[in-house]
């Protein structure tokens, strides 16, 4: 067989940028305010409570607050200007999805790779009635993408594209639930024979 490694001409790969991409929903905006602001608030009133109990410079105090109004900004400058940045695309072939103002990340999936798909729904989420798609892909014991803030319509059309080109076999959830209590039917049938007599 003879090797062959052609050079390519950049022309003629398709952008991917020429997809248009969907906004998440703009609920997801004030999910991660909350999500911001509870642990900042809470981190907020530590250093006060030990300067309360503990006899320490003020001078430490007013560093430490410093630091944490910084990265309070940095956060609310990621949170307002990234969030227009927070968008998806699904191809034929793979689903495309960005975010991030001061880091900018763009992550291209292929459907081929994805193993297993989740949709999740955590506390604020289910506020705020949104839902989060969740990628597995090969060789990862972690999630490689998620995309939150979307609707379970949405969450839904994209998982059953995926799994449709990816052929993953799902596991059928009425039958599983049916078998299982057919098996529990018969379980307790056979520890109460005097039961089926009656």
């Amino acid at each position: 067989m003879k090797f062959s490694n052609l050079p390519v001409d950049l022309k003629e790969i398709p952008d991917f940028k020429s997809v248009a991409l969907q906004p998440i929903s703009s609920k997801y905006k004030t999910v991660l305010w909350i999500g911001w602001l509870i642990p900042f608030v809470l981190l907020m009133l530590i250093p006060g409570a030990v300067f309360y109990l503990v006899e320490l410079p003020v001078l430490y105090l007013v560093g430490i607050y410093s630091v944490l109004l910084v990265i309070f900004l940095f956060s609310a400058i990621e949170i307002h200007k990234g969030f227009p940045r927070r968008k998806f695309g699904v191809r034929e072939l793979d689903v495309i999805y960005q975010k991030g103002f001061f880091v900018f990340t763009e992550t291209v999936v292929p459907f081929k790779r994805v193993q297993h798909v989740e949709i999740k729904q955590g506390p604020l989420l289910r506020a705020f009635q949104l839902y989060a798609l969740k990628l597995y892909t090969a060789g990862a014991s972690s999630g490689d993408l998620v995309i939150n803030g979307i609707s379970i319509s949405t969450a839904q059309k994209l998982k059953s594209k995926i799994l449709q080109v990816a052929e993953i076999e799902e596991e059928d959830v009425v039958d599983t639930l049916q078998t299982n209590a057919e098996k529990e039917l018969t379980n307790q049938e056979k520890s109460n024979p005097s039961t089926k007599n009656e």
